[in-house]
C-alpha cells in the first residue's frame, strides 16, 4: 500500500465549498447485450432516463452525460432535461475515455462523481448518501461499499482529475487510481447491493425488469 506524505498531494479544500459534478458514462457499445442497453425500456421510461432522473434529483450541481454509440438516439431520448451531453469520439476504446471526456467537460475545479448507465437501481437517496459522506470526511475519494465490494457512484476531489486524464487505455482505468491512493479512500458502507448491480446482458435485464 502506498504511504501518502503530506506533500504528495495538494490539500483538500472544504468539500462544502465546491461544486459536485455528476458524470454518467453512457457511451458504450453494449456488446454483451446485443443492443444499446441505454435505450432499453425500464419502468415508465428507459434505462438511461432512469439513471439521469435519479442524478437530477440528487445533490449534483450539474449532470454530464457522456455519449458515443447511438449518440443521437440517446440525446433525443433525454429530451430537454437540464443536463450537459458531451460526445466521446473515442468511445470504442473503452470506459476510461468516457470518464476522461466527462472530467474535461465539468465545471472548473469541481468535485466529480462517476456513474455507470447500466446501474438503474441506484436512487437519488443513495447518491446523496455518498455525497454527504464525502463532504464529512477529510479523504479525497468516497466509494460506497456493500459486503466489502466497491460500487458507484465514486466521488473524487478535483485534485485527482489530472491523474485520471493522464491514464492511457492500456492501464486498468480508474481502478489504477483507487489502488495507488488507497489510503485516501473513505468507504461508505451501504445496506443494499444497488451500488453494485449492473445490467450487462439479457439475463441481467430480464431479472431487473421483474424486480423493478
Amino acid at each position: 500500500m502506498m504511504t501518502q506524505t503530506p506533500s504528495s498531494r495538494p490539500p483538500l479544500a472544504s468539500a462544502y465549498q465546491k461544486n459536485v459534478s455528476g458524470i454518467l458514462l453512457a457511451a458504450g457499445l453494449s456488446t454483451r447485450m446485443g443492443e444499446p442497453k441505454q435505450l432499453l425500456p425500464f419502468g415508465e421510461s428507459t434505462i438511461v432516463e432512469t439513471v439521469v432522473d435519479s442524478m437530477l434529483a440528487a445533490k449534483f450541481d450539474e449532470v454530464i452525460v457522456v455519449i458515443g454509440h447511438r449518440a443521437s438516439e440517446i440525446e433525443k431520448q433525454l429530451g430537454a432535461r437540464p443536463i450537459k451531453t458531451v460526445f466521446n469520439p473515442d468511445y470504442r476504446d473503452g470506459m476510461l475515455t468516457s470518464a476522461q471526456t466527462g472530467i474535461r467537460a465539468r465545471k472548473e475545479n469541481s468535485i466529480f462523481a462517476l456513474m455507470l448507465v447500466d446501474q438503474p437501481f441506484i436512487t437519488s437517496a443513495r447518491i446523496n448518501q455518498v455525497i454527504v459522506a464525502y463532504q464529512q470526511t477529510e479523504k479525497g475519494i468516497a466509494v460506497p461499499s456493500y459486503n466489502y465490494k466497491r460500487g458507484h457512484p465514486a466521488i473524487f476531489d478535483e485534485k485527482y482529475a489530472s491523474d485520471i486524464l493522464d491514464l492511457d487505455t492500456e492501464s486498468d482505468g480508474v481502478r489504477t487510481l483507487l489502488k495507488k491512493y488507497s489510503d485516501d479512500i473513505h468507504y461508505v458502507t451501504v445496506d443494499a447491493d444497488d451500488v453494485l448491480r449492473d445490467i450487462d446482458d439479457r439475463e441481467d435485464y430480464e431479472r431487473a425488469l421483474k424486480e423493478k
